[in-house]
């Protein structure tokens, strides 16, 4: 009974200890089931994935890494222009009105990627930003 008892608080404590990439997976994941995004995926300067949650769509990580590359250099473009101020966001709209919206943003000491799927009919900049700020709160934790 005891025993039982003692494994309980063991595993609630663990839950709590969640490592960066867990807690980041867990909100994603969370957006992901309540529809507003298909899939979500963050990724480091250097194109490795820090966090991913693929939901039902069919749009892989590595789909996400090869749509972030491919407009790479719309955002050096917005840095360079003086009236865009650097680019924050650059969005796709596909043909079947799905988007793909790519988000760039400081965090874990580098310039980090958010790619998100948003199915047709969907709001998503308010979850998107609520999930910026997270990722950048749980940053500054592992920064001390």
């Amino acid at each position: 009974m005891f025993q039982r008892a003692n494994e309980k608080r063991e595993k609630k404590s663990r839950a709590k200890k969640l490592v960066p990439q867990e807690q980041i997976e867990l909100e994603l994941s969370k957006v992901v089931n309540l529809g507003n995004f298909e899939c979500a995926y963050l990724f480091s300067e250097e194109g490795l994935l820090l966090a991913g949650v693929q939901g039902r769509s069919l749009f892989g990580h590595n789909e996400a890494l090869e749509a972030y590359y491919s407009i790479h250099e719309g955002f050096s473009f917005l840095s360079e222009k003086e009236e865009f101020d650097g680019g924050q966001e650059i969005l796709m709209l596909a043909r079947t009105r799905k988007r793909i919206s790519i988000r760039r943003f400081f965090a874990f000491g580098q310039q980090v990627v958010l790619v998100l799927v948003i199915p047709r009919g969907k709001t998503f900049r308010a979850h998107a930003n609520r999930l910026i700020r997270l990722i950048r709160l749980i940053s500054r934790e592992v920064a001390g």
